[in-house]
This record gives C-alpha cells, structure tokens and sequence, in this order.
C-alpha cells in the first residue's frame, strides 16, 4: 500500500481501509476475533476504546503499520516487521542491528531495479550445485525406463502396465539448470555502477548546495559591500547570516534551529575565552 491518506482518527482510518479493500465490515469483525455488533458500535462513535490487540490485528490484515491506525502518521506503509515475515535469518538481522552490514547501502542494492533479476540469476546457481545429483537421478530414470519398454516387448502380456509406467518415469525427470555466471557479474557491475552514478548525482547536487551557501552567507556577511570587515561582525549577526544561508539546503525546521542555537552557543563560548586571556 503506498500513498498518503487525509489525517484522521483510528475509526476514520479503518473505513477508509475498508472502502478501499474488497471487504466487508462483517468479514473485518469476524477476522479479528470481534462481534459484528461490537465492530460496529466502535466504528459509530458508540463505544470508546478498541483494544491494541484488535489494532494489531487490523494492521497486520492490510498491512499497514499501528501508527497510521491510530492516527499518528498519514503514510499507511509499515516500517517495522518480524524477521520472519520478511524472510531474514537471525543472523542476517543481527548483522544489520549491530551495525556490521552498511543498511544505506544495503537499501541501494534493494531498491535497485536490477536487484531482483541478479536474485533470480544467483538461485539458480545455487540450484546447479545439486545438478549432478539431479542428472545421476535422471540417468538411473532413463535405465529404468528402458528396462519397462524391453519388458513391454518380451512380455506382451504386461506391455500396457510397462509402457504406461515408462511413460510416468518421464514425467519425473527434473531439468537440469544451467546458470550463466557471465550473466550475473555483468548485472552485479550494472547495478554497482547504478549505485555510483547516484553517488555522483548526490555529490554534484551537494557541491551546488554548498557553493550556494558559501555565496549567501558572503552576502549576508558583506550587506553589498566588497569586502568583510570581521570586526564589526557580532556573533548574533554571524548565527544569523548562517542559519539565513544554510537555509537552502533542505533542512528541517526544528534542527535548523537546534543548529543556530549551538553555533552561537559556540562562538560567545569563543568570544568569552578570547576576553578571559
């Protein structure tokens, strides 16, 4: 489920996921463990509160995460999912919380389009690691086979049972799987050189912003004029040419914030020590 949806409370959120879904109400209620009458009067206004048993269980129905029911976020996506939902061994999960795996990159490799075709390409390499096993079973198969139909010959009596069981040993036969590695080193480059052609992208956009910066604060230092003269410039002044100049570049309100406050915290701390000596 993607998507924004209007703010709303809990109530507002579940029919919303209903009149978006093919069910019903009733089919909901019945789902969750809840009377229809029950379902109902919550959803009417009638009764209070809904247990956060009953929430997870709508949430884990349509997918969606416990947040967006209850109203505190308009994204429906979930964030949080067991490890086995998700397929992740133990091992897997633990690499990532502790920090070992590179999640940022980990996310690059994922979400490249790519990514899902190499996936392909690598079970089926690992399927040719029981390849052998698979032809050994084919070849004792085809023996067997041979056998039925000599039998059919010889025994005409029996030729029908022979000839129809030969005919069942050739449905069993199992492909044998031929993975070209050629093909999966040439997609892994193609998404590694995706990745670094987004890294490029990232840093010429940051270099922009960063020459855009460096030149408004310059003007903001300067007021029009054709040089700086740094004494006359107060710490305020300074805080506030920067925050005015990073201003540009995307930053949240309430950090952007945090930020002026440090930095003029910094430079008084600064500016007392120099008057101290």
């Amino acid at each position: 489920m993607s998507g924004a949806y209007l703010p709303g409370d809990s109530r507002q959120r579940i029919q919303d996921l209903i009149k978006d879904s093919s069910i019903t109400q009733a089919e909901l209620a019945g789902i969750i463990g809840l009377s229809e009458s029950a379902f109902s009067r919550y959803l009417k206004g009638q009764t209070e509160m809904l247990g956060d048993g009953y929430i997870i269980k709508i949430a884990k129905h349509f997918n969606v995460s416990t947040d967006f029911l209850l109203g505190e976020t308009n994204i429906p996506d979930r964030k949080n999912y067991d490890i086995e939902e998700l397929g992740i061994s133990a091992e897997a999960a633990k690499l990532l919380y502790t920090g070992r795996l590179d999640s940022r990159v980990l996310n690059l490799l994922l979400e490249n389009p790519h990514f899902p075709q190499l996936l392909a390409l690598l079970a089926r390499y690992q399927k040719e690691i029981v390849r052998s096993g698979i032809a050994a079973m084919n070849q004792q198969l085809t023996f067997i086979n041979s056998l039925l139909l000599a039998q059919a010959e010889s025994v005409p009596d029996s030729a029908g049972a022979a000839t129809q069981l030969a005919a069942d040993l050739r449905g069993v036969r199992m492909p044998v799987i031929n993975a070209d590695t050629t093909a999966i080193q040439n997609l892994f480059m193609l998404i590694v050189r995706d990745i670094k052609e987004q890294g490029e992208t990232i840093a010429a956009d940051s270099n922009a912003v960063t020459a855009q910066v460096l030149q408004r604060l310059r003007e903001e230092l300067s007021k029009g004029q054709d040089s700086l003269d740094l004494r006359k410039i107060t710490a305020e002044d300074l805080t506030g040419a920067v925050m005015r100049a990073v201003s540009i570049a995307d930053i949240p309100e309430d950090a952007l914030q945090g930020l002026g406050s440090a930095f003029k915290t910094v430079l008084d701390e600064m500016r007392n020590s120099t008057h101290d000596e």
